[in-house]
């Protein structure tokens, strides 16, 4: 039997239009088996993301202030959050055809700027049903020299709206992210629903966050290529036995856990995996756990084994995190002492 790779659109195809509106399914398919013709579609997307979408604004200071007093800025960009909407921007970068499943943006500047580089990716983001809100989420994040990273989110329109969103594009790609955030469990439960549903393959994040109930129930159900979480350096030690946990709990083909500049730690049923990240001068790491799911994600589109993708994620997260988005500029590498 033949295989048929996912053609990515011409740029000029109606289904890749920027402002079209609409995306048409991928071309039928005749599979035999077992004496009987089972009809099957071509995926439409090589990968369809899932989580809130907002506009961040990240502020590096050189040390954080005591209260009631202030600081300067050293720099600033602006960026998309949360994790899924970065993964679905790098990959689109890469030329994977991408799509986005998340809540509305507003018409404000904020919205408008979210809408353009969602846009300049290439990334389809279908706007769901309900009044499109005034206000575009908001994430405020503050970095300093010693690492330390603080955020604020203001995502009151976010959540109404994630549950009105469209998640048929997560049964028609090659593989879906889909972020398990405790604040959005319950439409995390929903798109892993329409994934499994299809037989996709899902890259379920869960951002640190513990393993909600209905979560549960729906991660058992599907098809779980990797489930990635991450904790703090000083929590190093406990990075394998974490692993262990989620595969037991979820049952994926793969437990990842992140450990900021120390790497990773992966485990499977049969292999046990650690990779440490190269040593850098960190500028920022706002995106940095997504630039890892994106890279993972990407090098297992790719066909490359595990051992090889987990390279690839760890180095696409770190030198996401040597290099002030807004300037391009890289800090230079640190020797290795």
């Amino acid at each position: 039997m033949a295989v048929v790779r996912p053609r990515r659109p011409a740029r000029d195809d109606p289904v890749r239009r920027r402002g079209a509106g609409t995306h048409q399914q991928g071309p039928l398919r005749v599979r035999a088996g077992l004496g009987t013709a089972v009809t099957t579609r071509q995926p439409q997307w090589d990968l369809a993301c899932f989580s809130y979408l907002a506009h961040a604004q990240v502020l590096h200071v050189p040390r954080y202030p005591g209260a009631n007093q202030g600081t300067t800025v050293d720099w600033t960009f602006s960026s998309l959050a949360g994790d899924g909407p970065i993964t679905a921007q790098i990959c689109a970068t890469r030329g994977l055809s991408t799509a986005l499943v998340a809540n509305q943006v507003g018409h404000d500047p904020t919205g408008r700027q979210v809408r353009h580089s969602l846009d300049a990716a290439d990334v389809h983001h279908r706007a769901g049903s309900g009044p499109v809100p005034r206000h575009t989420p908001q994430l405020t994040v503050v970095t300093d020299e010693l690492g330390t990273r603080t955020w604020f989110a203001d995502l009151t329109h976010a959540y109404a709206s994630l549950q009105q969103a469209d998640t048929s594009p997560l049964g028609q790609a090659r593989l879906a992210y889909i972020d398990g955030y405790t604040v959005i469990a319950d439409a995390a439960a929903d798109a892993l629903h329409t994934a499994a549903a299809a037989g996709v393959p899902v890259l379920l994040n869960l951002g640190s966050d513990p393993v909600d109930a209905k979560l549960r129930q729906a991660a058992r159900q599907a098809h779980l290529f990797a489930v990635q979480t991450s904790l703090p350096e000083s929590q190093e030690q406990d990075a394998e036995h974490t692993a262990l946990s989620l595969l037991a709990e979820l049952g994926p083909h793969t437990a990842v856990v992140t450990v900021g500049a120390l790497g990773v730690a992966a485990i499977t049923r049969t292999s046990t995996h650690r990779i440490s990240a190269r040593r850098v001068d960190v500028v920022h790491t706002h995106g940095a756990g997504a630039a890892f799911s994106a890279g993972l994600a990407a090098a297992h589109l790719e066909g490359h084994d595990l051992t090889a993708a987990l390279h690839y994620a760890c180095e696409a997260g770190t030198a996401h995190c040597t290099t002030v988005p807004s300037t391009g500029t890289s800090i230079r590498e640190r020797n290795a002492s």
